[in-house]
Order: C-alpha cells, then sequence, then structure tokens
C-alpha cells in the first residue's frame, strides 16, 4: 500500500491529478483510520504499468569527460542500452558530465544516492574508467554492501584513456593553479602550457 505522494510519483503526476482521478472513478484508494489514502500496486496499474518502489533495477552509467565529446556519450549509451536490452534487464541510463577525477558529478551522486536506497540490482558501464578514474575500490564497496553487481561491458583499455589521463590533470593543475595564481595570471597561463608540452612529448 502506498501514500498518496508515492503513488503520484510512481504515475509521474501531481497528488492533485491522483485525487481529481478518484473523484472521477478512474481510480480506487484504501482510507486508513485516519482517513488518509492508500494505493495499491494493482490499482494504480489501471493507469499506468508501475514498478513498486522496493523493486530494484539495472543502471546504466555513461560518462565523458567534457561537452566536446557528446558523439562518444552517445554511442555509450547506444551500446549499454543495447546489452542490457540483450540481457532482458529492466533499466535506467545516467549519463553524466566532467572528470573521472570529479567525485561531485550529477549523474554519479544520483547512481550512489540510488545504491544506497536499495533501488539498485546491477550497474553497468561500457569501461572500468566510466564510474570513476581513481578509487574504483570504495565504489565497489559501497556496491558490495548493498548487493549490488557491477557489470562492464569492455574489459579491454578505454581507447580515449590516454586523452582522458591528459584531461585529468591539466584539470588539477587549473584549479591549483588558479588558487595559487589566480585563472587569469600570467603564471597560471605559463605552467599549464609547460605541462601540455611535457605531455604531447
Amino acid at each position: 500500500m502506498f501514500t498518496i505522494r508515492e503513488a503520484a510519483e510512481m504515475l509521474g503526476v501531481a497528488t492533485s491529478t491522483l485525487r481529481r482521478w478518484e473523484n472521477e472513478g478512474k481510480i480506487k484508494s484504501v482510507r486508513t483510520t485516519g482517513n488518509h489514502r492508500r494505493y495499491t500496486v494493482e490499482e494504480l496499474s489501471k493507469i499506468k504499468k508501475v514498478k513498486p518502489l522496493n523493486e530494484k533495477i539495472t543502471v546504466g552509467y555513461c560518462r565523458v569527460s567534457s561537452s566536446d565529446q557528446r558523439e562518444d556519450l552517445k554511442r555509450q549509451v547506444e551500446l549499454v542500452s543495447m546489452y542490457c536490452t540483450a540481457k532482458g534487464y529492466g533499466f535506467e541510463i545516467i549519463e553524466d558530465l566532467g572528470s573521472g577525477l570529479n567525485y561531485n558529478k550529477k549523474g554519479l551522486t544520483k547512481l550512489i544516492k540510488m545504491i544506497q536506497s536499495n533501488q539498485v540490482e546491477r550497474v553497468v558501464i561500457n569501461y572500468r574508467d566510466r564510474l570513476i578514474r581513481f578509487g574504483m575500490e570504495l565504489i565497489e564497496q559501497i556496491c558490495e554492501f548493498h548487493d549490488v553487481k557491477i557489470e562492464v561491458i569492455n574489459q579491454t583499455e578505454d581507447k580515449t584513456y590516454e586523452q582522458e589521463m591528459v584531461e585529468d590533470i591539466l584539470s588539477i593543475l587549473t584549479v591549483f593553479s588558479s588558487r595559487l595564481y589566480g585563472s587569469r595570471s600570467h603564471k597560471s597561463k605559463k605552467l599549464k602550457q609547460m605541462v601540455e608540452e611535457v605531455i604531447k612529448e
């Protein structure tokens, strides 16, 4: 039995819409002793096929480092979706944009919250480093604690690994040099240029 707020969330509508549907006879609720509405999955499914809140799903996580890699992100989403479909998984795709060193990405934060609230059965990624580049062991421990499997589609080395590593290093240097010298300072720009030249060599 679900509250009106939970039922509305499952159907993707406002609570006022549920009340209106009930008045129109499209859906029925059971009243508690305190006169609060409660809904069953069977009743909600008359409006839309719904998934119980405690039913776990597969999450396909796809990430690229920068906005100019949108095509790569699109390919990841297609590949992960095809993999999950072929396996017969009920799945949701989370797309993320940001460095593999950034632990505060919107998509990663959403994924971790879903794992901690026991909504996830497995996480599917194209390459191992799609989640995070360093500290993967910590994510694996969180998943293990919540009985979540991590499935890596491609076990070979990511083709963009070196490119992403360069971008990650430059991101770190940009942050620290900006703090030391200011983002527009000559020293900050010179340091970044020197590092880029060393990496190219």
